[in-house]
């Protein structure tokens, strides 16, 4: 049952540098603590919590890769399961270890994986639905996994040559080849699955074609 307190703010936590290690080839750990990049990489996760108003008994986080944002939904529930495709879980246990936190772990395609259905209050996808041409099983597969009135967070960059050239000057070369859906395509997909509840965009003093990071909130 989720428990309806609620919270101001829930607050992006970044663990010490070290804490965490890059985890799958395409983790953007190390972005993080950049000058100057990485206080645009923390505001982009910040602006996808704002979205958020509640505390909730259990938790997904798909595609988790190193691990870091688990600390922040730590702090809103004690029920946590993180599934990454790629990710080493005995790393991300190492790294959770420290701060002694605790979370069902697992490295595995979601669609495969069996969860139980109606079991999160909550799922969070922060880059990751940019990789994914055909989101179709997976959002199915969330759908089915979320209870009744459960939310699922995306966040997700703008796909686009403008992009493409963004991401170039931090070092990030060929986008292109691993951001393949944009946020519109996306929200075409979860239209068929879910109920679109609130949008925010980066920098948020601009209008939405503009942006350069979409949160979306979704509602089952």
């Amino acid at each position: 049952m989720e428990n309806n307190v609620c919270m101001s703010k829930i607050k992006f936590i970044l663990p010490k540098s070290g804490i965490f290690k890059v985890n799958g080839p395409s983790d953007p750990l190390d972005y993080y603590y950049r000058p100057l990049v990485g206080k645009l990489y923390v505001k982009r996760i910040q602006m996808g919590l704002d979205l958020l108003n509640k505390e909730y008994d259990s938790i997904l986080e798909f595609g988790s890769g190193s691990g870091l944002l688990l600390p922040t939904l730590n702090s809103i529930s004690n029920n946590l399961t993180a599934v990454d495709l790629d990710a080493d879980t005995k790393l991300v246990k190492e790294s959770l270890d420290k701060l002694n936190i605790n979370a069902q772990l697992y490295q595995e395609d979601i669609t495969t994986l069996n969860l139980e259905s109606n079991s999160f209050n909550l799922i969070v996808a922060f880059s990751v639905f940019e990789h994914i041409k055909e989101p179709d099983q997976i959002l199915k597969e969330l759908h089915r996994i979320l209870k009744p009135g459960g939310e699922l967070l995306v966040g997700m960059p703008r796909v686009d040559k403008f992009m493409e050239k963004l991401f170039v000057t931090i070092g990030f070369n060929e986008i292109n080849d691993h951001h393949v859906t944009n946020y519109k395509e996306f929200l075409k997909f979860a239209s068929k699955e879910f109920e679109l509840e609130k949008i925010n965009t980066m920098p948020k003093f601009l209008p939405k074609s503009f942006g350069l990071y979409f949160n979306i909130l979704l509602k089952k």
